[in-house]
């Protein structure tokens, strides 16, 4: 591991969140504290800003981290009167029990989830694509593409949201470590990507042949998730990183034939990010942040906290 790596790495250390919290206590003493994962600030501060300015922001790593530091707080009566946020994805973990004070707990997989809606992706339309809802009739051929396209794709996934998912449950009712470690982006070649067609290109196999460290997973209990999320809201239970690299693909998809091959589109769209090439899942909840779901339950939250 390299210097900034461990740099990295320690930041993301409960302690060194926690000690940044009560060496800002001083200076920030009438501000909301706002802890939370990664980058995930891009998509909650717009909404905190909806209720106040006055917040400060503290990245704890990733959802375990943010526990960590809450059991670190709440444990020190001396912090009780400060007003503090915790910010967490569900991810494939069972609901929270009830907190005091409470934690926010996104009610799909992840913020991710929440821009991938086809109401999200007709506000991108228009938004960003520049695309008229009255008077381009390109507009209702890419709602229908995404609709289809989207279908397709969780069809294409299901397998391996299921199999990561039985390791989550298999880690957290056993203590068991997973053994595998997903990136943003699918494995390379699982799923292949076309504006007439999504479809997967793996099986069981080459699931165990990509992640050889994961904890074994029995089939009938796989069989038994893969029947659940088959008939689950699956744009919000299925790993959120994923369904954004849906989002994204299409998005690339039909830049490049309306300004190329012009199969299904016919005139050329601008988008201020080129072809969309370059878009990771990062930049794609900044860019398209305004547009992404806010759930009733986070402006609840949010109201409770900031008005404690």
């Amino acid at each position: 591991m390299s210097y900034i790596e461990e740099l990295r790495k320690s930041r993301e250390k409960p302690q060194v969140a926690f000690q940044e919290f009560a060496l800002s206590t001083g200076r920030f003493s009438d501000y909301l504290f706002c802890f939370w994962e990664g980058k995930d600030n891009a998509y909650y501060v717009p909404r905190i800003k909806r209720f106040t300015n006055n917040y400060h922001s503290i990245k704890c790593g990733g959802r375990a981290q943010v526990l960590a530091v809450y059991e670190l707080i709440i444990n020190k009566s001396e912090y009780d009167n400060y007003k503090k946020g915790f910010f967490i994805d569900r991810d494939f973990n069972e609901p929270l029990p009830p907190k005091n004070p409470p934690i926010y707990e996104t009610p799909c997989y992840s913020i991710e989830n929440l821009y991938v809606s086809v109401e999200v992706f007709k506000e991108i339309l228009k938004n960003e694509l520049h695309l008229s809802e009255v008077s381009d009739t390109a507009f209702e051929v890419c709602v229908k593409l995404f609709v289809d396209r989207q279908k397709e794709f969780h069809s294409a996934t299901n397998l391996l949201n299921a199999w990561y998912a039985c390791l989550i449950e298999i880690r957290n009712k056993e203590g068991l470590q997973t053994g595998a470690k997903l990136d943003d982006k699918l494995p390379k070649d699982f799923v292949e990507f076309s504006l007439s067609s999504i479809s997967s290109n793996y099986d069981l196999e080459k699931i165990k042949l990509t992640f050889p460290n994961a904890t074994p997973i029995n089939e009938d209990v796989l069989n038994v998730k893969i029947v659940e999320f088959s008939s689950c809201e699956q744009r919000l239970v299925f790993r959120g990183k994923y369904e954004m690299q849906f989002l994204i693909k299409l998005i690339q998809l039909l830049l490049q034939d309306a300004n190329n091959a012009k199969t299904t589109l016919k005139e050329k769209i601008n988008f201020a990010f080129g072809d969309g090439s370059s878009i990771s899942n990062e930049q794609a909840i900044n860019i398209f942040e305004g547009y992404a779901e806010t759930p009733e339950s986070l402006i609840e939250y949010l109201k409770t906290i900031i008005e404690k």
